[in-house]
């Protein structure tokens, strides 16, 4: 065993020939990822603004409320 690990460490660093190349990426794949997550940003805004306004007006509502009431007594 120990005459063999000094050729089986020189073996890592031999020369070996480089895989084949993978295909490039799709750009038509890259294009649908695009508009997917630009679709998901969009769209998942929506709720939390419309629960902003929401809130907006309901807090409007009870500042009216409750200065109103404040300045009759």
């Amino acid at each position: 065993m120990t005459t063999r690990l000094p050729a089986r460490i020189a073996s890592w660093f031999e020369a070996r020939p480089m895989p084949a190349a993978a295909p490039g990426p799709d750009p038509s794949a890259w294009e649908q990822g695009n508009a997917a997550i630009a679709d998901v940003t969009r769209w998942g805004w929506l709720p939390a603004l419309s629960g902003v306004s929401i809130a907006a007006d309901h807090a409007a509502r009870a500042h009216g409320q409750t200065a109103g009431a404040a300045g009759e007594g």
